[in-house]
């Protein structure tokens, strides 16, 4: 159903701002690219640091499973401000955070605080997107998710260096940043308020229609892919900074640099193309070159092959997070888009908490390099996913029949 007040032009306020609100987000999860080796520093296991790295992203899940049925644009502003205010008591709480029960109740509590953010400027997104720009919108929104993690190591690397002590600190000043964040939220819900009350939106679903809906096939397997594309970034994300200081090579965060700033560049420069061209294709190229800058990390030793491999997985990381996001808007009724968007947010996060689990326990096995072996084997099933997704002819699917 078309409304009259829905916005012809993506580039309004409402989208500008709340890019500018997910961009503040996603600083304060990026932020803990060191996390691993500073727990290290601490004292925790092995076995603990997976878990901890990981929690945030399980909470996160959890929160989705158990609220996303009950977000609306009504409720959207009070949420996402609820949200900010908790990741602020967060980043306060690691400068006195040290046992493993704490800093795991700190991080559960901040994957709570994250889920009432990025779902509540989720639901606001769909609102705002004209009809046939969903490729380009979620193109934009993913680059601004995806600035933070070239931004963040880069300004954190040269601020702290190896002093392990710093970063807390580090985490309570970056949590200061969501403060602005509120203020916009709280000027595009008034923006929006006009239209909620205009198309007389949907009430909340329950959450049995929800999960009905999540477990049509034609979605449940777009999750499924949309977990494992994020499962080898997240491993990448989080692990990187000790395969770095086991091979002896420097820059980690120019590593990130480069390889965001591809990642970006594709979301930037490719948004007017994603309309265009067959969704799944885009995502198996994504898995294909993902897989190939995995392989090729493996054994590199020298600093150019370093940027090669940047290069390569940047580009390939860029392709898939925008394309499936843009399949699920297509294949999605109107009154679902809502709800599936954040389905699709909890399926990144679920990779945000298996990557770094399994990249642990990789790495406990075959060293520093086995999470990247272990990556080369997810992008494979990726590809395999996309395959048989296109053979099924569900990226085909009419919205209608899957209602």
């Amino acid at each position: 159903m078309n409304h009259p007040d829905r916005p012809q032009r993506l580039f309004t306020f409402e989208f500008i701002g709340l890019c500018a609100v997910i961009f503040l987000a996603y600083c304060n999860t990026t932020v803990f690219y060191s996390l691993d080796v500073y727990l290290e520093w601490l004292g925790v296991s092995h076995s603990w640091r997976g878990i901890l790295i990981g929690s945030t992203a399980l909470a996160t899940i959890l929160s989705f499973l158990a609220l996303s049925a009950r977000m609306t644009m009504a409720n959207a502003v009070r949420n996402a401000c609820i949200g900010a205010v908790l990741l602020v008591l967060c980043g306060v709480s690691y400068v006195y955070a040290r046992s493993v029960p704490a800093l795991l109740a700190v991080r559960l509590a901040g994957g709570a605080g994250v889920y009432l953010v990025v779902a509540a400027v989720m639901t606001y997104l769909v609102a705002c997107i004209p009809p046939g720009r969903s490729g380009a919108a979620f193109g934009i929104y993913a680059a601004a998710m995806l600035l933070p993690y070239s931004v963040v190591p880069a300004v954190f690397d040269a601020w702290h260096g190896n002093d392990m002590a710093s970063l807390p600190g580090g985490y309570m000043v970056m949590s200061l940043f969501l403060v602005p964040a509120i203020a916009v939220v709280l000027f595009v819900g008034a923006k929006m308020s006009r239209r909620v009350k205009e198309e007389k939106a949907p009430e909340a679903m329950k959450a049995a229609e929800m999960f009905r809906n999540a477990a049509r096939v034609p979605m449940a397997l777009l999750l499924v892919t949309n977990t494992v594309n994020l499962t080898a970034f997240a491993s990448v994300f989080f692990l990187s900074k000790g395969y770095f200081r086991a091979r002896g090579l420097p820059n980690v965060a120019t590593f990130f640099l480069i390889q965001m700033l591809c990642m970006i560049g594709v979301r930037l420069f490719g948004s007017q193309v994603f309309d265009r061209i067959v969704k799944m294709r885009i995502v198996v190229a994504s898995f294909t070159l993902t897989g190939i800058a995995c392989a090729l990390l493996v054994g590199t030793r020298g600093w150019p092959m370093v940027c090669v491999c940047a290069v390569i997985m940047g580009t390939g990381m860029g392709l898939g997070t925008p394309a499936l996001n843009s399949l699920m808007y297509s294949i999605s009724e109107e009154r679902y888009r809502g709800v599936n968007a954040n389905l699709m947010a909890m399926a990144q996060q679920m990779g945000h908490f298996v990557g770094p689990i399994l990249g642990t326990v990789a790495v406990g096995f075959l060293g520093y390099s086995g999470f990247l072996i272990l990556d080369v084997g997810v992008c494979a099933l990726g590809v395999a996913l996309c395959l048989f997704y296109v053979r099924r002819g569900f990226d085909r699917a009419d919205p209608a029949r899957l209602a």
